[in-house]
């Protein structure tokens, strides 16, 4: 295509997602707005600021959606590799022990939480992947990255959770000044000075001004498919692909047919192209960046996901929390108006009706009969208005029981009846069963991310072979490691299994372990014990016992004592360092 062509291209893909997804995108700003307690209409302040009338938020949003996130946060995923038709075992722990670090070095928990957090609020999260090339040039970093949902923009006519199955399109926003686009993109700099930027200042790809500073321009980072017809060879044992020259069309059928392992067919195969433009000019434009991957770098979550309509956790609590905060406010106010009821008297003299208006409300006020003329009597204020509270109590009630967090979720203790904290967990896990729905959309939205980021580490160069001995050197041996980049080693899935961070669950834990290591001292390792603990200093005992374990003698290997004449078999990988061969840390 030609640079005019791809800058229609680009610019038809983010026309199309932005009518397509603008609804999407007002509930989502709808929702971020009723998390942080911006709850009224502008409109309906503006009234109640004329009639000088009371606007509290109960901000009852903000709890339930902290719980939420607390759960997922203190019961974090583990992923494991697993090896699938034609895959080897080995290679899936490698694959497994390089994604835990590239998970590891980059903080991956934090940005995955991050993206759990923007999706129960604002109806969709999203999850970067990509190389960073800041530390390292050549090969550069693997990065996973939160990316603000209101910076992305998919196909809106994919109809699949995955958005690989049936999305053509992913574009994600970046804001830059000019200074910052020439730095990114230096072989652009003529076209930029030359004008290309230079579009209709009142577009919506441009941004600030004279009044509001610097001017910055919407930079488009398109992610689209092509496809391409081809012929293949495939390996009916072990699902591998080779690419056939149309050429050696009839060469590739003959070995097909000797073989009786192989079996030619023609296949429509997606290619992953990457094009990024700003005003008039394509910026960079790259066929199959990433060798062969052909999944989007970006993925979404949702956690309501029916039929393509995407809904969060925050969406269906907007009404009931309206109406706690508006049953509040008129409370508040009747109470206000009804206060200082004011008094009643039989006669006023020297003009004592003004000194009861002017003192009347004082506390401690001494009012004088004989000066008013009679005698005085308060008169009783109207009682707080039940119905109201009533009201705001059921909508608060309702918010809990849409939301899922209800009292067998919060763990709450019946009145009158004494619990056990067995008896608790079993009504909290209850409880969960009515989220379940957002937890599993989000362990799928992980184990698409997973599966990325194993292709990623493949069928790229951005782990080198010495990376990969050093992080799974007793699982690697020196022949396999061509095999680890290669396609023909089959197929590999990912299995996502919740591992608990609560001190709670992780004391439960250590505690199984510690009996299992009393029935069977000879089998469990002191390093196990100590790995499962939640010592402080523990990578230190670990370091400890790896150094007298190596310094036992040539004879027994690894095998060590724990200085009561027991035996230890202490695993390498217990105490390997995962950084990089030049000594950097996390």
């Amino acid at each position: 295509m030609s640079e005019v062509e791809r800058l229609n291209l680009v610019r038809d893909y983010w026309k199309h997602a932005d009518a397509g997804l603008r609804d999407e995108r007002e509930r989502m700003q709808t929702g971020f707005n009723f998390y942080v307690g911006n709850q009224w209409d502008a409109a309906d302040l503006e009234k109640l600021a004329a009639e000088k009338r009371p606007a509290l938020t109960i901000n009852l949003i903000l709890p339930i959606i902290n719980l939420l996130a607390g759960i997922q946060r203190q019961g974090r995923q583990d992923i494991t590799v697993a090896a699938r038709r034609g895959g080897l075992a080995r290679l899936a722990e490698v694959f497994t022990e390089t994604l835990r670090h590239c998970m590891d070095v980059t903080d991956a928990d934090y940005e995955i939480a991050d993206c759990f957090l923007d999706g129960i609020i604002g109806n969709k999260g999203w999850i970067g992947v990509g190389v960073d090339y800041s530390d390292d040039p050549l090969g550069g970093d693997l990065k996973v990255s939160k990316v603000s949902p209101f910076d992305m923009r998919e196909d809106p006519d994919a109809r699949e959770y995955d958005l690989n199955r049936s999305g053509r399109f992913v574009i994600r926003d970046m804001w830059m000044d000019k200074e910052a686009v020439k730095l990114n993109w230096p072989g652009k700099v003529g076209d930029i000075d030359a004008g290309g930027l230079d579009v209709d200042p009142q577009s919506s790809d441009v941004a600030g001004g004279a009044d509001a500073g610097v001017l910055r321009y919407r930079v488009r980072e398109c992610w689209w498919k092509a496809f391409e017809k081809r012929i293949v060879l495939i390996n009916a044992a072990t699902g591998v692909m080779r690419v056939v020259d149309p050429a050696q069309a009839e060469l590739a059928a003959a070995i097909a047919a000797q073989s009786g392992r192989w079996t030619v067919k023609e296949w429509v195969a997606p290619v992953l192209n990457k094009t990024v433009t700003a005003g008039n000019v394509v910026l960079e434009d790259v066929r199959d960046p990433y060798s062969g991957v052909t999944a989007f770098p970006y993925y979404r979550f949702c956690p309501y996901w029916v039929d393509g309509y995407v809904m969060g956790v925050v969406q269906n609590l907007q009404g009931p929390q309206q109406e706690v905060n508006k049953r509040r406010s008129q409370a508040l106010h009747n109470l206000n108006q009804t206060a200082n009821a004011g008094f009643k008297v039989k006669k006023v003299l020297n003009n004592y009706d003004r000194h009861l208006a002017k003192h009347g409300a004082t506390p401690g006020v001494v009012l004088d009969e004989s000066k008013a003329g009679g005698k005085i009597e308060r008169i009783e204020p109207a009682p707080l208005s039940q119905g109201h509270i009533t009201a705001a109590q059921m909508s608060a009630g309702d918010m809990k029981e849409i939301s899922g967090a209800n009292p067998d979720l919060l763990g709450h203790v019946m009145e009158g009846i004494l619990e056990s904290g067995k008896a608790i967990e079993l009504r909290q896990a209850q409880g969960m069963k009515v989220v379940e729905v957002v937890f599993d959309n989000f362990s799928r939205t992980q184990k698409l991310l997973a599966l990325g980021l194993v292709d990623m580490i493949r069928f790229t160069d951005v782990y080198s072979d010495a990376e990969i001995r050093a992080i799974a050197a007793e699982k690697l041996g020196t022949a396999e490691l061509a095999l680890l980049r290669s396609r023909k080693v089959g197929k590999y899935g990912i299995k996502i299994a919740s591992s608990s961070t609560s001190p709670t669950a992780r004391y439960a834990n250590f505690m199984s372990i510690m009996e299992i290591a009393r029935m069977y001292p000879e089998q469990i390792p002191a390093a196990v014990v100590v790995e499962n603990s939640d010592l402080l200093n523990k990578e230190k005992i670990l370091h400890d016992i790896a150094g007298r374990s190596c310094g036992d003698g040539a004879g027994e290997g690894r095998r060590g004592t724990d200085g009561s004449g027991k035996r230890l078999q202490v695993s390498r990988g217990a105490v390997n360092t995962l950084s990089r061969p030049q000594g950097r840390v996390g």
